[in-house]
């Protein structure tokens, strides 16, 4: 167990002691001396693991029960990227809220990207950017194919470090991604670390991350540039993005995201329009219903 502490003051150094003292298993524990921000301390973490494969942890979630055992069976085939579900649980990780969050269509499968071809059927099937690899806890990487990686310093600040190097193990041709269609993680809800600015600026991480992915690395392929833009628009909605938006964000969010939205083939002026309905979003932030009814109907 590698653990890179983000200069943290709740006692992690002291809840280490006492676990190496109470398990019997290695723990590796760096401490930086200062915030060097997520994508630095993920980038942290994979470089003090010396194992074959490396299953990038978030601090908020656990592993379900069995969870270990079952990877155990399932590295034995030698993939490069292994994908799991997840599990959602409120803030207290008590009650159960999504017992099965999927990021990709259909079951548990193998994915070998040899082509264009490989590349677009599996963005197709994602879900949400979940499926590509946003989610930190969903992922298990073979560790020399993320060392072999030349990282990109632009990627940065984007709290997306990782997906640029996770990208660039499938966009290398002949790489293999089990996806497992099965929750194994817990993940903590109501405590997004990115939503302490607002969520406006929560909304804008994930545009200002992904089209910048898909500028870098599909610019010049105009299929594979609009099926990885897809993905974005699903797990981002136009309408209910822009009304949620309209009730979140000032008028620089707003036109941020009309910028955003404009590259992904929405008229700024139609977004803009949405804004116009402050009201309908505000009415429905305050109720549950018609706020699933408004997601699901403009997703």
């Amino acid at each position: 167990v590698c653990i890179s502490d983000n200069a943290s003051t709740d006692g992690t150094e002291e809840s280490i002691n006492i676990w190496r003292d109470r398990f019997n298993f290695p723990i590796l524990y760096q401490r930086h001396n200062e915030n060097i921000g997520p994508d630095r301390n993920y980038l942290s973490a994979v470089n003090m693991g010396t194992g074959d494969y490396c299953w990038i942890f978030g601090s908020d979630d656990i592993l379900t029960k069995n969870s270990l055992a079952l990877m155990e069976d399932k590295l034995a085939a030698g993939s490069d990227i292994y994908l799991c579900d997840r599990r959602e649980l409120d803030i207290s990780m008590t009650k159960i809220s999504n017992p099965h969050r999927r990021w990709l269509n259909g079951g548990s499968r193998l994915f070998s990207f040899s082509n264009e071809a490989d590349l677009i059927e599996y963005f197709s099937k994602c879900n949400s950017v979940g499926g590509l690899f946003s989610y930190l806890s969903s992922i298990i990487v073979k560790r020399n194919k993320w060392s072999d990686v030349i990282f990109d310093e632009s990627y940065i600040g984007t709290a997306y470090a990782h997906v640029y190097i996770l990208l660039r193990i499938i966009n290398n041709m002949n790489s293999t991604l089990q996806y497992i269609s099965l929750p194994l993680v817990d993940c903590r809800g109501d405590n997004d670390t990115f939503e302490s600015n607002g969520k406006a600026r929560r909304i804008k991480i994930d545009f200002i991350g992904y089209l910048k992915l898909r500028e870098d690395f599909y610019n010049n392929n105009t299929k594979i540039y609009i099926s990885f833009g897809r993905v974005l628009t699903k797990e981002r909605p136009w309408f209910y993005t822009s009304l949620a938006m309209a009730c979140y964000g000032d008028s620089t969010d707003r036109a941020e995201l009309a910028s955003f939205y404009k590259k992904l083939g929405y008229p700024k002026i139609a977004t803009n329009l949405i804004f116009r309905l402050k009201g309908l979003a505000s009415y429905t932030k305050k109720i549950k219903l018609a706020k699933m009814v408004i997601k699901k109907i403009f997703s």
